[in-house]
């Protein structure tokens, strides 16, 4: 069998786009719905920089109105309407790979397709990976300035057997789901570890309805679909571990790339393995995850992008929406 080399089908416009593809197709809150691209965030991106901001107006009120009266002398006297606004931060990332170790596994059928499929899937991950270190450091921020308004904690670390009252359930959802008040039925997606996945399934409380093709059963809970992955907190304290499942309005979480100048490369080091050459993939992205209804300080943002632990710090995140607004509740179980 002749060996295929990344050299040999490596076409930069074709492998960056089908990449691109993969990576919105294979991630999971992007198909769920949680994140949906904003072309305004597109747009400013497109400018150059890695800040942002997206303005917008206040809710109106909800003082009292004035009654009319056929006094001409007296007038009504206007209330005004305030804006703010959330800021975002670009995410300028790359990796690269050893297409020695890439060409190894290529099959001959179609080895464009195993290459873009192998990084499309990593950068799903790594952005799946951003959301939920996101969504950690809005619930730190939260916690510590706003009272744990989106939480509700049922967890413990105490010591003995876990407790019905600790595990996940059908009461637990609804009192999150309650942190939105009346607004709370807009939420319709809900991500969990797999653990209190499993744990609903015991209770016979997972539900799956074909999509729309009828390819495929989605599992749904109370109504809500369900993204399971392990990427969720799972946090070990002396005794026990605190999971956190998290819920979701659709959309909220804007997404948005700005472009690169070199999107993909493909670089030959013919002095590697001593005279034998190699090939190493270069691809490079510039992301953006910003939940809605909050701004991104960046208080504590070392470099020119912020990291997986940066995002996950409450001091580099400040809520400016309602809480009823904001379509993001925290459930924390042992299970």
């Amino acid at each position: 069998m002749a060996t295929v080399q990344i050299s040999d089908v490596y076409n930069p416009l074709t492998f960056s786009q089908a990449e691109q593809e993969d990576q919105l197709e294979l991630n999971r809150f992007i198909m769920s719905g949680v994140a949906v691209m904003d072309a305004r965030i597109n747009a400013m991106a497109a400018t150059g920089g890695n800040l942002g901001e997206l303005p917008f107006y206040k809710a109106l009120g909800t003082e009292e109105p004035n009654y009319s009266s056929d006094d001409p002398a007296t007038n009504s006297t206007p209330a005004n309407i305030t804006d703010s606004k959330m800021t975002f931060r670009l995410a300028s990332q790359n990796k690269s790979w050893s297409t020695m170790d890439l060409a190894r596994d290529l099959a001959l059928a179609d080895p464009v397709g195993a290459i873009t499929g192998r990084v499309g899937a990593y950068w799903a991950t790594n952005n799946e990976r951003r959301i939920i270190k996101s969504a950690m450091g809005l619930l730190a921020d939260n916690v510590a300035n706003d009272a744990g308004d989106m939480v509700n904690n049922i967890a413990t670390d105490a010591a003995g057997a876990v407790t019905a009252a600790e595990l996940i359930s059908g009461d637990a959802v609804i009192d999150t789901i309650q942190t939105m008040g009346d607004h709370g039925e807009n939420l319709g997606i809900i991500a969990m570890h797999s653990v209190p996945y499993r744990s609903l399934q015991k209770q016979n409380l997972i539900d799956f309805i074909p999509n729309s093709r009828g390819e495929v059963n989605i599992a749904t809970y109370q109504g809500m679909m369900v993204v399971v992955d392990d990427s969720l907190p799972a946090v070990s304290g002396t005794n026990r571990v605190t999971y956190t499942s998290i819920l979701f309005t659709a959309g909220a979480i804007a997404a948005g790339f700005a472009p690169t100048q070199t999107p993909s490369a493909l670089e030959r080091k013919e002095s590697a393995g001593n005279g034998s050459g190699e090939s190493i993939l270069y691809s490079r992205r510039a992301d953006i995850y910003q939940p809605l209804g909050f701004a991104f300080t960046s208080a504590s943002v070392a470099g020119q992008s912020a990291t997986q632990a940066e995002l996950s710090t409450a001091a580099n995140w400040d809520r400016v929406w309602e809480r009823k607004n904001v379509g993001i509740a925290f459930l924390q179980t042992n299970g």
